[in-house]
């Protein structure tokens, strides 16, 4: 008799119902959610599932949302795909996040009991994320206890800062977000006092030429190394993100 399998039916955002792919404890990160949105971020694809567990109460909302087409599951602490935004019973949930197709960036917005929130997402949807796009990100110098004091002075110098090109070929495409100094002389040995690969080249959203410090496969990262630039300088700014097809 011929081999036969049996596979999930899709949703309309071709997501199965249910996850083909098991999560890894080493792509599972433990996240504290509160009433102000946490944001997160990763690489999945088809091949590789990330997700994040959190300790919530019953009867609280949970809310999540991302810009990016992907899909989401999220399993109660008996390991049952939650179908609705208000969470059953005390314990620890689970949310699983895989592409349909290739690889991409994820970033996850995530909180519980959200004051005058928009409804809180089902599982399989994708919905805007409140997060900036990376060209709608400030640019001014981080305040005190920003992100910026996550990276220290003492990391440096490097010979280079960025994130390397992933070596799984399943994980493409992937995105970069380049970060950027003004186009000078004493930027470029600044950056370069930091990042040893630092170069002046021409940016391709803006077409002006600009000293490229690093550039990173999720947002987050950019945005702390930015913040960390603007707090030895001014006018790091974050670039809209690169995207690599295939592994070179």
């Amino acid at each position: 008799m011929p081999n036969s399998q049996t596979q999930s039916p899709t949703t309309s955002s071709g997501c199965l119902e249910k996850p083909e792919l098991s999560l890894d404890s080493q792509n599972v990160k433990l996240v504290v959610l509160g009433e102000q949105m946490l944001t997160e971020s990763g690489i999945a694809s088809k091949s590789k599932s990330i997700g994040y567990t959190f300790e919530a109460k019953a009867n609280q909302k949970l809310t999540y949302k991302t810009d990016k087409n992907v899909c989401i599951w999220v399993f109660t602490p008996d390991n049952q795909l939650l179908n609705t935004g208000v969470l059953p019973t005390t314990g620890k949930y689970t949310i699983q996040i895989s592409a349909p197709q290739g690889s991409t960036t994820v970033d996850l917005s995530m909180g519980l009991d959200i004051a005058q929130a928009t409804p809180a997402s089902t599982p399989n949807s994708s919905a805007v994320t409140s997060v900036p796009s990376p060209e709608n990100i400030p640019n001014s110098a981080p305040p005190a206890n920003t992100t910026a004091t996550r990276i220290s002075r003492s990391n440096f110098p490097k010979a280079s800062c960025g994130d390397p090109l992933p070596t799984n070929p399943n994980d493409y495409p992937v995105d970069f977000y380049p970060v950027y100094l003004p186009d000078s002389e004493a930027n470029l040995q600044l950056a370069q006092r930091f990042c040893q690969d630092a170069l002046s080249k021409r940016r391709k959203d803006s077409r002006t030429r600009a000293v490229q410090v690093a550039a990173f496969t999720t947002k987050q990262k950019a945005i702390e190394f930015r913040d960390f630039l603007n707090s030895e300088t001014s006018g790091s700014t974050i670039a809209s993100p690169t995207r690599i097809q295939n592994k070179p």
